[in-house]
């Protein structure tokens, strides 16, 4: 890829365009993701597909769901909208998810005057887990399309 400042005027407007939709496209891979595990949700444990029940576990199964999966595609819809850098910008999502996760679930618990406990460290943890594994598909992708390359 050149060089930004070796760009074409139109190229450059893209690359601009491109980094000023990181953080949106981050932002809707979080929301889609978050609807179509709430919607599989809602068929699994309405009976539809009969496969939840009076499962005991269940709770920590939909809190898996809910959590991991939305942060991931959070971090790898951002960093693939990146037109350069996506690992960097992967890293930097990973750090402004779990500070959003780290707000969301500890400290405006704390301001709006409710106890904080394992509960809320445990949505803070599998959040950042979600993050952090979106941004290692990131890397390794990375790694592998450079070793692809150095191939061809």
């Amino acid at each position: 890829m050149k060089p930004f400042s070796e760009l074409t005027g139109r190229g450059r407007l893209i690359e601009v365009l491109r980094w000023l939709c990181v953080l949106p496209a981050a932002v809707l891979g979080h929301i889609a993701l978050e609807f179509v595990v709430e919607a599989a949700w809602q068929i699994a444990s309405s009976g539809g597909w009969g496969i939840l029940g009076d499962w005991n576990s269940a709770y920590s199964l939909m809190m898996f769901l809910h959590l991991v999966p939305p942060k991931s595609a959070f971090v790898i819809a951002g960093a693939k909208m990146a037109p350069r850098y996506q690992r960097a910008t992967a890293i930097v999502l990973t750090l402004l998810g779990f500070l959003f996760s780290l707000m969301t679930h500890v400290i405006s618990q704390h301001l709006a005057g409710r106890r904080v406990g394992i509960t809320n460290y445990t949505h803070l943890f599998a959040e950042f887990a979600g993050a952090v594994g979106g941004a290692a598909y990131i890397v390794l992708e990375a790694r592998r399309n450079r070793r692809t390359e150095m191939t061809a």
